[in-house]
């Protein structure tokens, strides 16, 4: 059955206790799509405690329970949002086993299963792989999902969502420095002494989450006009420099935190230019909502009323 052929699609989805995943499964659910959820056994479920009574939360333990999963749930279309970045001191075989394995174990439980066809939605990263062992697993595994699309065209179709860098309200909940952007809005919001950060000269795609959720809908939704194995950027289409945009928070909080620019270096390998071409992801319909100064406004507010 193509992904798109019935209104409400049977829906399993990974990572939904993290950022983007729990954004997906609110909106999904409430657009009366079936969900079921793939989740690590030690995950809080904080971020969709209210959706607990509608949807189902499965946490497997092996190899074997992951693919059977895959093949009970019979879905007809997966959204693979989880992942391991390697900001939490994981090896590199953990990161391996985030990135890479469990991605071939539910592939592999599509082409076993008993369903006809199956769309697979992977999230990707714009980070070329030499940049760290985060990107490098994504990309290993976005050749991996391409090479059996192609091997098995009328069992899985696989689309690959390059995303830039997204954010919004509660991105960060544990006042983690590597969530960028929460980190930084955080810092300013109650006026921390001074915050070091690198030159700032680096472009990157900033993109509301609001508009990365819609951008996901709209996959879903156009499927059926999309290759056996694809590929779509997603991100605002626009850059900013990192400097710019620290200035911006800095300013939109009425922050007196001292901006320490210069004070980190750049990291090994730093892409100084991240942006999006959006000319594919708008021709299946979508547009941004939110352009930057917006998006930060909203994230401001909800995060001053949860």
């Amino acid at each position: 059955m193509n992904p798109v052929a019935a209104a409400h699609v049977n829906i399993l989805l990974t990572g939904a206790t993290g950022f983007l995943g729990s954004a997906l499964a609110k909106h999904w659910s409430q657009a009366g799509h079936k969900l079921t959820m793939l989740v690590r056994p030690t995950s809080s479920l904080r971020r969709v405690e209210s959706l607990l009574p509608m949807v189902q939360f499965i946490k497997c333990t092996s190899d074997n329970e992951i693919i059977k999963l895959v093949q009970d749930v019979s879905p007809d279309l997966i959204v693979h949002t989880a992942c391991a970045y390697g900001r939490q001191g994981e090896s590199a075989l953990q990161i391996f086993d985030a990135n890479v394995r469990l991605g071939m174990l539910l592939l592999d439980g599509i082409l076993r299963g008993a369903s006809t066809h199956v769309g697979f939605i992977n999230t990707d990263s714009v980070l070329q792989p030499s940049v760290n062992s985060y990107a490098l697993s994504k990309h290993q595994f976005a050749l991996w999902g391409d090479t059996l699309a192609r091997q098995n065209p009328d069992r899985l179709q696989f689309v690959n969502i390059r995303l830039q860098h997204m954010y919004g309200a509660n991105n960060n909940l544990n006042n983690d420095p590597s969530k960028f952007v929460s980190y930084v809005l955080h810092a300013c919001k109650r006026n921390q002494p001074e915050l070091a950060l690198t030159a700032g000269e680096q472009y990157r795609d900033f993109i509301y989450i609001d508009d990365v959720v819609s951008a996901y809908d709209i996959i879903l939704q156009k499927l059926s006009e999309l290759s056996v194995s694809d590929q779509i950027d997603v991100g605002s289409g626009n850059s900013l420099s990192v400097r710019s945009f620290v200035e911006q928070i800095h300013s939109l909080t009425g922050s007196v935190t001292e901006l320490k620019f210069g004070a980190i270096p750049y990291r090994i390998n730093e892409p100084m230019l991240c942006k999006a071409d959006t000319r594919r992801l708008e021709s299946l319909g979508w547009k941004p909502v939110y352009g930057f100064v917006k998006g930060i406004q909203k994230t401001i507010k909800l995060e001053a009323n949860p």
